[in-house]
């Protein structure tokens, strides 16, 4: 069994898109936060700390995505991970066949959400 804990990745999508939408939009302004109130000594607002969290085993995408961002062609705007980068990622690190599968799926659910979110900013 793959790192995805006892589950499908199609089950976890939901999850990875919610913190990632959560970091594109408040990620910034957090941080900030966060820094204020270790700095003040006073509790984190609610809204930081009920925030999506990744669930044990996701890590492993979520720097991949971060990590495969970089590949990104440039020109008229973001355009997607290539496949090819993709694949190579995951056979340069040794991702087995059903992590490699979860890897396609999980990175695509992501980017998806990545490529949406930064269309809708520039509108």
């Amino acid at each position: 069994m793959g790192p995805v804990q006892g589950r499908h990745p199609r089950g976890v999508r939901g999850k990875l898109t919610s913190v990632l939408l959560y970091t594109l939009e408040r990620g910034e302004v957090e941080q900030r936060l966060i820094k204020q109130c270790l700095k003040m000594r006073r509790p984190l607002p609610d809204s930081i700390q009920n925030a999506p969290a990744l669930e044990l085993g996701l890590e492993l995408y979520w720097d991949a995505f971060w990590d495969l961002s970089t590949c990104r062609p440039s020109g008229f705007g973001a355009g997607p991970i290539p496949w090819l980068a993709i694949r190579d990622y995951g056979l340069t690190f040794g991702f087995d066949d059903e992590q490699l599968e979860d890897l396609f799926y999980l990175v695509r659910v992501m980017d998806n959400a990545y490529l949406e979110h930064y269309k809708k900013k520039e509108s």
